[in-house]
């Protein structure tokens, strides 16, 4: 066993805490995401003769899920049923004259009828939605769920057919769309394909191929144009003689330079003699040099397999099969990036669904509610309960706005086009999503056309659980809370515990696994404690379209990539980081610009970058009257890199009392350059031994233990 590996063994027990009121071990493996997922699935399903209760007994849902004793009136739902019928026969009966509803909407109204409670049973089979199917207050305590041992699936758009092969090999099929629609992504198999783009994707699915890079405007141009231009390179662009339909997908950010998000962008124009593109720009987002960027929406971009393109006006699909078993093959074309909306519909369940291939709107920031759509989509309806899903190839996958008390259990959430799951509130109405719980959901390969997106991201929520969930291969968050907009999106009171987050902010230059914001500038009163976060990368190009290499970090340069394990952001203040196990990450645990934070009792390996990184940069010329100095004490951190840094600490607004270090143990490759401080308190300047940071009163009772 190698020995960061054998240090994490060997302190996992003090790690886990045993005074924080953790459960015990076994309710540990009863919470895992696949095992919950099942016991959800077989619980909660249509024909269950004890629902939600013996077999959940002794997970974190034991005394989460309650069902009404009343006889529960079941509408049957099947691809083979009709909406003349009754709904109340699972199957058709032998005559043939009575059986389960064809649609959803026709059980709904059907439930609405009837009264009381009632559920609604999917048969097997595949269900191809057209339009959202919403819920409302009539619907307050519906369940909505599989028939037992059976698979529904919902598609988020019309099976595609009768597809003819042109002469150059391309197929073409008709598909007509209301004026206002569009396709928002082609699946062949379950399997998104490509938009048609240039510069082609690679075919290795390699995220530092495929881009072009902004050149440097000449003129120079004023810093607020990068929100609607950026020009380009000789050569760089083909000849696209209509811009119509044209978008371009940029990575950028807040100030030029930085690469912390992306925007799909709607090109007006392309001035081919100033080398410059137009677009519809935005009041956030800002391109400059080096910006790393491809276009798509153009049918004269639709050249390699797997690549396909609409052309709304004639209604007609255009695609390059990546092979020959194509004509096989069940293509489904994704309109829908809402399937289920639940708004006003108190109490509703909806469990054990496969819901799949939808429209990836939901994370971008251009004509969208920047956390917006969603498959499942909760507004203004509390104590909705989202258990046992599986959701794939969709926008976002579950938003909660202005819901209280929801729940989402036991799903597996991927390969989605933003965030994950989203808890949190309207711009501008502000109300809030409180008592949320998020449990044991598998969540991976998040971010897959917006990067500025999280595994489960959550604002304007109190008293927020966030346990024993999986996430993993995130472009930049794993989970991301806390208020953007101050006081109105403030959250307090959050508890992050027991996840597992692995291989975060694989996609940009500034992210992690973990992070909380707190632009409300007042205590949080949350904690993060006993996850497990291993992998945090970082992507980011120079002007020059090289990248910074993987794991890379140089607190002298700037702008330079940032990723942390855990970190606190934007005056978030009043954090305990409590007993995690970071490894393999780049910085581990990360303070900027708040107070009153406790790191604790975490064990940190195999780092390429800080292991403690504290900077006042986003709360410079605050202190607020309740402020006490940030505390790092009794963490063990394992230095493997023979430049890696033990701590680095800018802080030039607020001095050396913005951080104080107390009873750490570090082992590894300490040096007298293992300390970075700003401003200089060290006798040897800014950088420094264990020794010289204990000289100047930064550090008591740390030490540097032996191997």
């Amino acid at each position: 066993m190698s020995r960061p590996f054998g240090l994490i063994l060997s302190i996992l027990p003090v790690m886990l805490f045993p005074n924080s009121g953790n459960p015990a071990p076994g309710a540990r493996d009863l919470d895992a995401p696949e095992r919950l997922q099942i016991l959800i699935r077989e619980a909660t399903c249509a024909e269950v003769s004890a629902p939600w209760s013996a077999k959940l007994n002794g997970t974190s849902l034991s005394d989460a899920l309650s069902s009404s004793t009343a006889a529960r009136t079941i509408f049957y739902v099947s691809p083979d049923g009709k909406d003349t019928w009754s709904g109340l026969l699972p199957t058709a009966n032998q005559q043939g004259g009575d059986g389960p509803f064809a649609s959803i909407e026709r059980a709904r109204d059907a439930a609405r009828e009837k009264g009381g409670p009632t559920t609604i049973a999917l048969g097997k089979g595949d269900y191809y939605l057209t339009q959202p199917i919403v819920f409302d207050a009539r619907d307050t305590g519906l369940v909505l769920t599989a028939r037992c041992n059976e698979a529904p699936v919902l598609h988020g758009g019309p099976h595609v057919g009768s597809w003819a092969q042109q002469s150059d090999g391309r197929w073409t099929a008709l598909l007509k769309l209301p004026p206002d629609e569009g396709v928002g992504d082609l699946f062949v198999n379950g399997v998104r394909q490509t938009r048609a783009r240039f510069p082609d994707a690679p075919a290795d699915g390699d995220p530092r191929k495929g881009w072009l890079f902004a050149a440097k405007c000449k003129p120079a141009i004023d810093i607020w144009d990068g929100n609607t231009r950026f020009c380009f390179h000789a050569g760089d662009l083909p000849d696209v003689v209509d811009a119509g339909g044209l978008v371009v997908n940029i990575v950028g950010g807040y100030r030029p330079g930085t690469q912390w998000g992306n925007d799909t962008l709607p090109v007006v124009s392309i001035d081919g003699a100033g080398r410059t593109v137009f677009t519809k720009g935005t009041g956030f987002f800002f391109t400059a040099e080096g910006s790393r960027y491809f276009l798509t929406g153009a049918k004269a971009l639709l050249d390699a397999p797997g690549e396909w393109w609409y052309g709304l006006a004639a209604g007609e699909l255009h695609y390059i099969p990546v092979d020959q078993s194509f004509p096989d093959s069940v293509v489904v074309a994704g309109v829908l990036p809402t399937f289920l909306k639940l708004d006003g519909a108190n109490g509703m369940v909806v469990s054990g669904l496969e819901i799949r291939d939808g429209a990836p709107e939901g994370s971008g920031k251009f004509y969208t509610d920047t956390r917006g759509f969603g498959a499942i989509r909760i507004e203004h309806a509390d104590g909705v309960k989202i258990l046992g899903n599986n959701i794939e190839n969709v926008g976002v996958g579950i938003h909660v706005t202005e819901s209280k008390d929801a729940l989402i259990a036991g799903n597996v959430i991927a390969d989605v086009a933003g965030n994950g799951i989203y808890v949190g509130t309207n711009y501008g109405t502000f109300g809030k999503s409180d008592g949320s719980r998020i449990l044991s959901n598998h969540i991976h390969d998040i971010g897959k056309v917006y990067i500025e997106t999280a595994g489960i991201w959550f604002q304007a929520a109190d008293n927020v659980r966030i346990a024993d969930n999986r996430i993993e291969n995130t472009a930049q968050f794993g989970i991301a809370g806390g208020s953007l907009w101050g006081s109105n999106d403030a959250v307090y009171n959050a508890v992050i515990e027991h996840n597992v987050v692995r291989n975060a902010n694989q996609q940009t230059a500034d992210g992690g696994a973990i992070k909380m914001m707190g632009e409300q500038a007042d205590p949080l009163n949350s904690i993060i404690r006993s996850n497990l976060v291993t992998g945090t990368g970082h992507l980011m190009n120079r002007a020059d379209g090289t990248f910074w290499p993987p794991g890379y970090e140089n607190t002298s340069e700037w702008p330079s990539p940032i990723s942390w394990a855990i970190y606190t952001d934007g005056k978030a203040s009043g954090l305990r980081i409590e007993g995690n196990s970071l490894s393999d990450n780049v910085s581990a645990i990360g303070i900027n610009g708040g107070w009153s934070n406790l790191v604790t009792g975490n064990v940190i390996t195999g780092g390429s970058g800080a292991a403690f990184r504290v900077d006042d940069g986003t709360g410079r010329g605050w202190h607020p009257p309740w402020a006490r100095p940030n505390r790092i004490e009794s963490n063990v951190v394992s230095i493997d890199s023979s430049n890696g840094l033990a701590a680095y600490v800018h802080a030039p607004d607020h001095g050396a009392g913005y951080v104080q270090f107390a009873r750490n143990r570090y082992i590894g490759n300490l040096s007298s350059q293992s300390f970075r401080v700003d401003p200089e308190i060290m006798r040897s300047g800014e950088f420094g031994s264990l020794e010289d940071l204990q000289k100047a009163g930064a550090d008591t009772g740390s030490v540097v233990a032996p191997e």
